[in-house]
């Protein structure tokens, strides 16, 4: 069954919404997932900048932060670049993104979903986030995921979320034709 349709129409931000097309369109075109080199940065919505985040799991199974926009920084009061998820990030939550993350890249299909998200001192409660699989630039393997994400203050945000912190998760028909 094609849920593709489904999925595209979860995604309410236009500028998670124009990231997702812009992958959509090159796998497509492509036939296959796209390698990190042939995202052309320049064409990525500029919405979805600050809240970018490109991870990369390394051999050892680790995930690293190779890239994190700027409210991220502001967000999570440092700069994640460089770190491993689980250097940054209590265990329980770590393991439950860790194996989204897996997920993604193992059935090489997107994933969208509302998280709790809570900083101390700041009113925003969850967030919006899209994760998408990419081919690292060394093996034809999907080893790279292109994430964005959109703070949400409780006044946009309905509902309780589950014992792993998820409003909301849609993932993406993975596949390609």
């Amino acid at each position: 069954m094609n849920q593709a349709p489904r999925f595209r129409a979860s995604i309410s931000d236009p500028g998670l919404a124009g990231l997702y097309d812009l992958w959509d369109r090159l796998r497509r075109r492509l036939g296959r997932l796209p390698h990190r080199r042939e995202i052309d940065p320049t064409e990525l919505p500029r919405e979805v900048l600050p809240g970018m985040l490109v991870l990369e799991r390394e051999p050892s199974g680790r995930f690293r932060c190779r890239l994190a926009g700027t409210k991220l920084t502001e967000i999570y009061g440092f700069e994640p670049t460089g770190w491993y998820l689980d250097q940054v990030m209590p265990p329980e939550p770590a393991a439950f993104r860790l194996a989204m993350y897996e997920e993604v890249l193992r059935e090489q299909r997107a994933v969208f979903c509302r998280l709790r998200f809570a900083v101390p001192g700041r009113e925003i409660i969850a967030s919006d986030r899209l994760y998408l699989p990419v081919l690292g630039d060394i093996s034809n393997r999907p080893t790279v995921l292109y994430g964005a994400q959109r703070f949400l203050y409780a006044t946009e945000v309905a509902g309780e979320p589950d014992e792993h912190g998820v409003y909301h998760l849609c993932y993406d028909d993975p596949a390609v034709g």
